[in-house]
């Protein structure tokens, strides 16, 4: 397993200027936040050890966000705007996002133990202050146990941002590093959900590129996976001649993996197939539609059988049905767009 004590290093590449950044920015944070009772978990792309690093230095050395995740078995009032001015410092300083979770409780850890989230920062994280809650509450799960509602989740994440890289496209935005990281993380994502639905899901990107690769896709499907874990590795901001055809490839490769995930043959059987998965899974629920109802404040009634399933899994046909035609702007008062900052 990995764990805090594991990793050697923060990047794929091992890039001494980003290693010796890193281990200077966790020591400052961990002095600051010394005290308040806080556990502190570098998880994220540099927890797991396999960071990426810029090419060039225009936005700084690091690429990928730091993502912290914050345990406490109790703490100080105030805990929570301490973190908040510590990730705008490093968010100037470095030059890429800084984010600490919502400050979890042990029962959290358990109730959430099962999400590809958690059990992603189990095998590879970087322990920054506090005690190691992780290893006393968290178990493994094995990766071909993972819910299908974690696939849904993965789709219904990658698909917004491949919705909002398509606006910015659109909009002939110059946010290049936004437009390309969403891009390829949704082709990673599309192709990890489908792994997670079929029950062949791996903890390491190799694992999952050499399935992937023996896998009966096309290959220009394939080619789109392995170009993407090479972004992944050594990013760059060399845009395609094309972005709107690379955008519509991209797409159709999500679509196709959507339809795939829920077992479905075509994507008007979409909805059917989303159910029957959630239902062969165990993961239909009455508890499920009341906390759709609650948080939506609505109360569908015609074929209210249907969001039994996790809202998120509910969500994924829209995210088919949004990128049938690139967006002209990112509209954040849809339906979708707000279902997606409640549930996702």
């Amino acid at each position: 397993m990995w764990n805090a004590n594991v990793h050697k290093k923060f990047t794929a590449c091992g890039n001494t200027e980003a290693e010796l950044l890193l281990q200077r920015v966790l020591s400052e944070i961990k002095e600051a936040l010394s005290g308040t009772g806080l556990c502190v978990f570098l998880g994220g792309s540099y927890g797991r050890g396999d960071g990426g690093v810029r090419q060039d230095r225009e936005n700084g050395v690091l690429y990928n966000d730091l993502d912290f995740f914050v345990f406490a078995r109790k703490y100080s009032a105030e805990a929570p705007a301490l973190l908040e001015t510590v990730a705008r410092k490093y968010e100037e300083e470095l030059k890429v996002d800084v984010d600490f979770s919502a400050i979890m409780s042990v029962k959290d850890i358990k109730n959430n133990g099962k999400r590809l989230m958690m059990q992603e920062l189990k095998r590879g994280y970087r322990l920054v202050c506090g005690e190691d809650l992780l290893a006393e509450y968290l178990p493994e799960l094995p990766p071909e146990k993972l819910p299908f509602s974690e696939a849904c989740r993965l789709l219904l994440n990658r698909g917004m941002g491949l919705l909002m890289a398509g606006a910015k496209i659109s909009e002939n935005s110059d946010e290049t590093d936004f437009i390309l990281r969403n891009i390829y993380k949704a082709i990673l994502g599309a192709g990890d959900a489908m792994l997670i639905a079929s029950g062949e899901y791996c903890w390491h990107i190799s694992e999952r590129l050499e399935l992937i690769q023996k896998s009966d896709m096309p290959e220009v499907w394939k080619e789109l996976y392995c170009e993407a874990v090479e972004f992944k590795h050594a990013p760059h901001r060399k845009k395609k001649q094309d972005m709107i055809s690379f955008w519509n490839s991209v797409r159709d490769f999500f679509q196709t993996a959507i339809v795939r995930c829920a077992g479905a043959k075509k994507h008007n059987d979409l909805r059917d197939g989303i159910y029957t998965r959630c239902f062969q899974r165990g993961e239909t629920s009455l508890k499920n539609y009341i906390k759709y109802c609650i948080k939506t404040r609505s109360l569908p009634l015609i074929d209210w059988g249907y969001y039994t399933i996790p809202p998120v899994a509910v969500l994924v046909e829209d995210v088919y049905s949004a990128l049938n035609e690139m967006p002209e702007t990112t509209d954040k008062k849809s339906k979708l767009y707000q279902q997606w900052l409640i549930f996702n």
